[in-house]
């Protein structure tokens, strides 16, 4: 890159706040440029109601095919706790209470980014719209989601 096109990057990336077009507002195609090229940190929220059970969701699309922790993309700004409460109440329609964060894993092979998963554990005495608890890990599983359930069970 010149010099010119560098300040120019600059300048653009510096708008994005005051056009409002940070996560989640931003286009998809600048989101999986920047991605591809700088982490953004993704919380799994592992639930549970007894400390030993946990909840997963079966995710099924051209990137995974398999059961999985409910999770996603923190916001701009956004604390660990909040993005964990945002993701159960949108994916699962509970609330939750934030317990801890039990691993950080960069992917190095995620399909699409370059994704670092914050593992937290939360509890919650709802019951989801959607998903199964389990105690033992399943079969299908999407692999490095069956890393972070082994972290949890210890």
């Amino acid at each position: 890159m010149t010099s010119e096109e560098i300040a120019q990057l600059v300048a653009l990336l510096r708008k994005l706040p005051e056009s409002n077009l940070l996560p989640p507002n931003m286009p998809l195609d600048v989101w999986k440029a920047i991605h591809g090229i700088v982490p953004i940190p993704a919380v799994e929220v592992i639930v549970t109601t007894t400390g030993k059970n946990f909840l997963l969701t079966y995710r099924k699309d051209a990137d995974w095919d398999g059961w999985h922790i409910p999770g996603g993309y923190m916001h701009y700004r956004e604390s660990i706790p909040d993005a964990c409460r945002r993701i159960a109440k949108q994916e699962l329609g509970i609330d939750i209470t934030f317990e801890k964060c039990i691993d950080a894993y960069m992917w190095p092979d995620h399909p699409y980014s370059s994704a670092l998963s914050l593992v937290c554990i939360c509890k919650t005495a709802g019951i989801p719209n959607t998903g199964e608890f389990f105690t033992e890990i399943p079969e299908k599983m999407i692999p490095h989601h069956w890393a972070f359930l082994s972290i949890y069970l210890g």
